[in-house]
């Protein structure tokens, strides 16, 4: 699974990719995992991902032993509070909390 993070703040942040173990996408679609880091904060360039220069970016990274809770039920990608999305992206929307941009309303 790729996990791609825009929340460049975040300890798991490895040049716009996740290297957490561990996720977990909470009720509101909030990333639940998230720990700042102050250090690592910086310009957000994947606003212009395809302009800027590579070295910004990490390779599509596809994790096999990441364990992605979710608990936003009504999500179309949610079986049993797992994802079973092919990858996830977490947006920065400059709150504390970064939101799964992944989650789609299942229809009832």
């Amino acid at each position: 699974m790729d996990i791609k993070c825009r929340k460049t703040s975040c300890t798991h942040n490895d040049h716009y990719s996740c290297a957490a173990r561990d996720v977990v996408i909470g009720e509101n679609a909030e990333c639940d995992s998230f720990e700042s880091d102050i250090t690592k904060m910086g310009t957000d360039y994947s606003k212009n991902m395809f302009e800027a220069e590579t070295e910004f970016y990490a390779n599509s990274r596809h994790i096999k032993s990441v364990n992605l809770d979710c608990c936003k039920t009504d999500c179309l990608f949610n079986h049993n509070l797992e994802c079973r999305a092919n990858g996830i992206t977490v947006l920065d929307d400059k709150s504390d909390q970064p939101q799964c941009g992944t989650f789609i309303k299942e229809n009832d």
